[in-house]
This record gives C-alpha cells, sequence and structure tokens, in this order.
C-alpha cells in the first residue's frame, strides 16, 4: 500500500462469512503493487466479528470498520464514509487480481473524462471470461425475454441477445448500461451526487440502481479488458438459505421503483415462472384432470355419505349443530363432526347440490398435490419434492380416495400440514409446535383412527425433554404454551362440549381404550391375536393400487426396494427429515396391527407417507442411473394413469347415475304416497344403507320416506353392480 498524504483510489471490501477469501484477495492487491496511492477499506458485515486480529497482524494499514449487516449496499455506502480517495473502488471479497487492476482502472479515468464507472473483466476458475458480465439497461420489456424462462427456451432471442451485449467479443473496451457490481471504480464526486447505493436493496439490482442513476446524468459506464479479476461467483450468498426470497424482493423493488407497480408485477409475474414451475403445473392439471373427470357421472355415493348429507341438509334447515359425526366401527364411539360441517357450507354456497362435496374433495386432492411437494422440497429436496408430486397425482388408491366425498378425504392434506410443522419445530422454530398440535385436533375429527399420530408428537416431545432440547423446553414459554392449548382445545371443542354432556366417551373413555388396546398389544392382559394373513393380503392388495396397479409383484419389489433404500439412507444420513418420515410410519403401522381390523378408512393416514419413501427411493435410482430411472419412472407413471382411466373408472359403470335412476323409480312408485324405504341384501343391516338415496330423493323431487310403518313398502337391493328396486303388491 503507498504511504501517501493524498489518496487516489479507495479499495472498500464487504466482508460477510469469507475470510479465506477476503485474506488471499487482500494479498493479490499488496502483490500488485499499484503505482497508485490507495487504501484498503473492509466493512465487517459477518454477525460474529471474527477477522479483525488476522488483518491487523497481516495488513497493519487496513481500515476496519464493524458494521450491522443491512445489505450489501449499505455496508459499500458506509465504507465511502470513511474513504479518502477520488475515486471508489468497490470490490468483492471472492476476488483476486490477475493483473494490476488498481492502475488500469485508474488510468482509464483519467483518460475518459466522459466515464463515470469502469469495471474490469471477470474470469472463472478455468481463467476464460465469464459469458455474461455487463449488459444494456434493465426495462421490463428485456427482463421478461432475458431473465426469464424465455431465455432458457429461446436462448437466441434477439431482445435478450441485444440486453446482454452477446456480439462483444471481450477483447476491447466497451461501453454499457450496467456492469457487474462485482468490482468497478466510480468517481467518488458522482457516486455522491447520486445518493451512492439505495439501501433499500440488501442484495442484487444495487449496481443496476446505480448505473441508471449514473446514466441519467450523461455519464458512460465501461468494461476494460486490460484490467482482469478471478471472482469466485456467489461465495458470500451460498452461505445464506434465502438468496431466492432476497432476489425476488430486489428485483420487485427495482422495477416498481423505476417503471411503477404494473411493471413490477408483470415483471414478476413471467420471472417466477421457472422449468420446474411449468413441470409442477402440468403434474398438477393431470392429477386434477384425474380427480374430476367424469366425476358428475361416475361418483362413488355409498349409505355412509348419505348419513353426513343429511346431517349437514338437517344442520342447515334446522339451525341444530351436531357435537359428532357418524357412528365408528365401535358403536359407543363417534367419528368428529369436521366433514358435517364442510358439506353444510357446501350445501350453503351450491344450494344442497350433492357433487359439491365431491369436487371440493376432488380440488383438495389438486391442492394436497402441491402440499406434498412443498413439504418434500422443504424436508429433502426440489427433485424429491416434484417425484413425490407426481407419483401422488397418479396414484389409482390416492385419486379414488380425492374422488370420494367422504370424512376420510381430507386426511393426507392435514398430514402433510402435521409433518411440516413437526419438522419446523424440531429444526428449531418452536412456534410451529401450536400448528402441529392443532392438526392432530383437525385429523381426530375427520377420522378416530388418526389418534395414533400424537404418539409421534408425543415421542419427539419426550426426547426433546429428557435431552434438555430448546425445541421442547421452548414450548413450555406461556405464549407458546397459551397458543397451542388454546388451539387444540378449539379445533376439539365441538366433542369437548358433547363429552360433558355424555360422560366423555370420545376423550377420557376412548383414551383408556386406547391404553387398554395398547397393553393388551403388549401383553399386559393377555396375548395379541389377529387375522395375520387377512391383514398382509390386505395392506399387499392395497399398495399395489397406491404405488403401481398393474402388477402385484411389482409392487411387491418395489416395496422392498422403497424401503430397504430409505432405512440405508437412515442409516448412513441420520437427518431428521429422514427421522420424522420413519418415525411417523412406525407409529402409525403399529397403530394399525393393534388395531386387527383393515378398513380403507384407515388408509389415507399413510398415503404421505408411503409417497414420500418412494419418492427417495426413485431419487435415488435417479442419481445413479439418471435417465433410464427417469424413463422407468415415466413408464410406471404413465401405466398408473392408464390403469385408472381404463379400468378403475370404466369399472364405476356410471354409479352416481344409476342411484339418480334408482331414485327416480323410487318416486314412481311412491306417485305421491307416503312409503317406507327399505334395505334388502347384502349391507341393508346397517341404518345408513339407505341414507344416499334418502338424501338423493330430497334434493330431486322433494320425497321424504316416512318414518311411521305405512302400507307402502319400497325395497332397494345392490346386488352384482345393478340397483334393483321393488315394492309390495
Amino acid at each position: 500500500m503507498v504511504k501517501s498524504k493524498r489518496i487516489d483510489v479507495s479499495v472498500i471490501i464487504v466482508h460477510y462469512h469469507v475470510k479465506k477469501e477476503l485474506i488471499a484477495c487482500l494479498e493479490s492487491i499488496t502483490s500488485s503493487m499499484p503505482r497508485t496511492s490507495y487504501e484498503i477499506i473492509v466493512v465487517d458485515n459477518d454477525d460474529r466479528k471474527t477477522i479483525y486480529k488476522d488483518l491487523k497482524n497481516k495488513f497493519a494499514d487496513i481500515i476496519y470498520i464493524t458494521n450491522k449487516n443491512k445489505g450489501y449496499g449499505e455496508g459499500n455506502n458506509a465504507g465511502a464514509k470513511y474513504a479518502r480517495g477520488e475515486y471508489l473502488f468497490f470490490l468483492n471479497p471472492d476476488t483476486k487480481f490477475i493483473n494490476n487492476c488498481i492502475d488500469t482502472l485508474f488510468d482509464f479515468l483519467k483518460i475518459h473524462n466522459d466515464a463515470a464507472i469502469v469495471a474490469p473483466l471477470l474470469l472463472n476458475k478455468d481463467c476464460k471470461p465469464y459469458q455474461l458480465q455487463g449488459s444494456k439497461t434493465l426495462s421490463p420489456l428485456r427482463a421478461i425475454f432475458a431473465l426469464s424462462l424465455l431465455n432458457k427456451l429461446f436462448p437466441k432471442n434477439k431482445i435478450a441477445y441485444n440486453y446482454w451485449n452477446m456480439d462483444w467479443n471481450k477483447t476491447t473496451d466497451r461501453e454499457f448500461g450496467v456492469i457487474p457490481g462485482t468490482s468497478f471504480v466510480i468517481r467518488k464526486n458522482i457516486f455522491e451526487e447520486v445518493g451512492g447505493f439505495d439501501e433499500n436493496f440488501f442484495l442484487f439490482f444495487e449496481e443496476a440502481d446505480l448505473c441508471k442513476r449514473v446514466k441519467a446524468l450523461g455519464w458512460e459506464i465501461f468494461i476494460t479488458p486490460s484490467a482482469k479479476l478471478f471472482h469466485i461467483w456467489g461465495s458470500s450468498t451460498r452461505q445464506r438459505n434465502d438468496t431466492e426470497k432476497i432476489y425476488k424482493k430486489s428485483q420487485y423493488y427495482y422495477f416498481k421503483k423505476w417503471h411503477g407497480l404494473f411493471g413490477a408485477i408483470i415483471v414478476q409475474v413471467f420471472t417466477s415462472i421457472s422449468k420446474v414451475h411449468l413441470l409442477l403445473t402440468a403434474i398438477l392439471l393431470v392429477g386434477f384432470f384425474l380427480r374430476v373427470f367424469k366425476l358428475s357421472e361416475l361418483m362413488v355415493f355409498i349409505g355412509d355419505q348419505g348419513w353426513f348429507y343429511l346431517s349437514a341438509r338437517d344442520l342447515l334447515l334446522t339451525g341444530k349443530i351436531p357435537l359428532v359425526g357418524i357412528t365408528s366401527s365401535h358403536a359407543w364411539l363417534h367419528q368428529g363432526p369436521y366433514w358435517t360441517y364442510i358439506v353444510a357450507f357446501l350445501f350453503w354456497i351450491f344450494n344442497f347440490n350433492p357433487l359439491a362435496p365431491a369436487y371440493f374433495t376432488a380440488f383438495l386432492g389438486a391442492l394436497t398435490i402441491w402440499l406434498i411437494y412443498k413439504v418434500s422440497k422443504e424436508l429433502f429436496s426440489e427433485k424429491i419434492g416434484l417425484i413425490s408430486a407426481v407419483i401422488y397425482a397418479t396414484s389409482p388408491l390416492i385419486i379414488a380416495n380425492d374422488r370420494f366425498a367422504y370424512h376420510t378425504s381430507p386426511i393426507p392434506f392435514f398430514t402433510l400440514i402435521f409433518i411440516f410443522s413437526v419438522y419446523k419445530w424440531i429444526k428449531g422454530n418452536y412456534v410451529f409446535f401450536a400448528p402441529a398440535l392443532i392438526s392432530l385436533g383437525v385429523l381426530y375429527n375427520f377420522e378416530l383412527a388418526t389418534v395414533s399420530v400424537f404418539g409421534v408428537l408425543f415421542i419427539f416431545l419426550f426426547y426433546g425433554i429428557i435431552r434438555r432440547k430448546s425445541r421442547a423446553v421452548k414450548i413450555f414459554e406461556w405464549k407458546v404454551l397459551l397458543v397451542s392449548i388454546c388451539g387444540f382445545i378449539l379445533s376439539m371443542t365441538p366433542v369437548i362440549i358433547y363429552d360433558f354432556k355424555n360422560g366423555f366417551p370420545q376423550t377420557l373413555v376412548f383414551g383408556g381404550w386406547i391404553f387398554y388396546k395398547i397393553f393388551k398389544s403388549i401383553g399386559g392382559f393377555s396375548s395379541l391375536s389377529f387375522d395375520s394373513g387377512l391383514i398382509t393380503s390386505f395392506l399387499a392388495s392395497k399398495y399395489k393400487f397406491l404405488i403401481f396397479a398393474n402388477s402385484f409383484s411389482l409392487s411387491v419389489l418395489f416395496l422392498f426396494l422403497s424401503f430397504t433404500i430409505f432405512l440405508y439412507l437412515l442409516k448412513k444420513e441420520k437427518k431428521i427429515s429422514l427421522f420424522i418420515i420413519g418415525i411417523t410410519f412406525l407409529i402409525m403401522f403399529l397403530a394399525f396391527i393393534v388395531n386387527k381390523t383393515p378398513s380403507d378408512a384407515y388408509l389415507p393416514v399413510f398415503f404421505p407417507i408411503i409417497i414420500i419413501i418412494s419418492a427417495i427411493f426413485w431419487n435415488h435410482i435417479i442419481k445413479k442411473i439418471k435417465f433410464p430411472g427417469l424413463i422407468i419412472l415415466a413408464i410406471f407413471v404413465f401405466m398408473n394413469i392408464y390403469y385408472f382411466v381404463n379400468y378403475d373408472l370404466s369399472s364405476k359403470n356410471a354409479e352416481f347415475v344409476k342411484r339418480k335412476e334408482a331414485t327416480s323409480r323410487i318416486k314412481e312408485y311412491a306417485s305421491g304416497k307416503q312409503y317406507n324405504l327399505i334395505g334388502k341384501g347384502v349391507g341393508s343391516q346397517f341404518e345408513s344403507f339407505t341414507m344416499n338415496y334418502e338424501y338423493l330423493l330430497w334434493y330431486f323431487y322433494k320425497s321424504i320416506p316416512s318414518e311411521q310403518n305405512v302400507n307402502l313398502k319400497i325395497y332397494i337391493e345392490e346386488k352384482n353392480g345393478k340397483i334393483l328396486v321393488s315394492k309390495n303388491d
């Protein structure tokens, strides 16, 4: 560093988490031995100030400034306040001088009186110029064609080509509208005249804004290849996990500042679209199509659904709010009332249309495709998120569940919310304990069997307490505890009111029964006995329709391979996300075994977990054999779609239409007289057997079967895919 009272150039470097690169940068400056008088100002934006001693030991003359990290531009402004030079040289710490940049850039501005800014040519690790450096002034049109997916789809479009000055050979001086903020020299008086960097830019676009203001004063801006600089792109930004968010915020601010709100929104929309967004959109569209295709004809409508429809109808017509739902497989227990409330809300909006709940669950299913992508991306990676989404979107069993307007249909959605909340809580964001607990209350109110998920939260909470983990300790802070408890109680309010009136069967008695089942299963009272063959056969057949409906053998092989890979990665990587998925599956599976009763109602809570495990397997395969792995996955997906469209849908044989026709015959037989509607055959022993027909009779014909014993008896029987309607003579 030249000793002089007069300083020509002030080199300003903002440091953030790149100590090693900073030292190398400073060494390259001093070893270049400029003849120009200069000073070096280091602005330390690190959270922990750890570089001062090393700097002073190696570079005694450096001016060191501690600074709170308010962004790159603000850090440079802070350094500029201490600068004595006539010229300011803003330099990233992840750079190295290849030649005497200070002298070259200083001489350039001395010679070119119309230039306010000059930047060196940036070279990569192979000492070759970066392709994109320097551009024209940024406008909305240029941003749309140069910064969006359009540039990747049409890389030779003229607007992007001209914006990036692609015709520049990088061997001659070139005037630009914007130069990289990595490294440039600016006349100090011009920097002060334009007001320095706009500190509303935390990172990104601050150089575009500065250059635009300099150009507005009539000054020229250059890159000169005679000055060369080695640059390790993104060393500081790699230390953050929010750079994409910061980039979007800065981009929006830039265009709003210079082109108004409309311009900012247009640019934000176009530049937000990526290949991933297009692929995800295609997955969502396919998933939504499969869920609504011919739904008005093929909607499944069983008697238990009719129970909820009638309950929701009566809620709206009488104003009496039910506190519980339909009885479970144990007659003393009821499902929660949430599905009744949702159906009632849909009936209120759509005037009691029986198709409305099915379209709602179809839409919620499509939304769950997006949610499993977001959750899998958060827990693992974007690739696993996309694979999870495409498998979930095309699984025949899941599609059937989403087309089925029933209380179990929303369960996968809220299971994913629970998984996401637990993950965020364990990762240190303790406020997510509340949504994790609340989601358990919501799941309970859709299906009692999901109570097993309480065990997952208990295990992580218990482990956290005994290990004194902050995530567990902090939930006992009064604010978090209050919100969590109040939220859970609020989610359980209808059931709690019901229990106070009926002796607590849904909570205390149910809880005691669960503990009894647990102790019984481990030999506390007696040995556990169940039909293992029946349960194994049930699970295997359902897994087939969940993953690959075309082949039972391939499904079993896939089951073995996916869980083997999952356990291998769990042991090898020991990621908390893998533990969450693994423990959740284990607890739910053990609960299923303890319950001993195979039922479709117990399956939806498994869907997200098994799909994510499958996606982890596919991601592992694609890493090993990329192209063949993608081809095999694509075949699996298309064969599942083919199976669902050609077999599953056709097998329904216009079920809803047939039920409508059956209600029409019932009305004809009634001929305006009072009648009893009586079920016959398989399933008719259940009270809800005729309730679907009762709702359709009311909706289409305002016909209601008599509750009294009358002479006219109309019988309905479902046999061999047909609905038989008859009456007594």
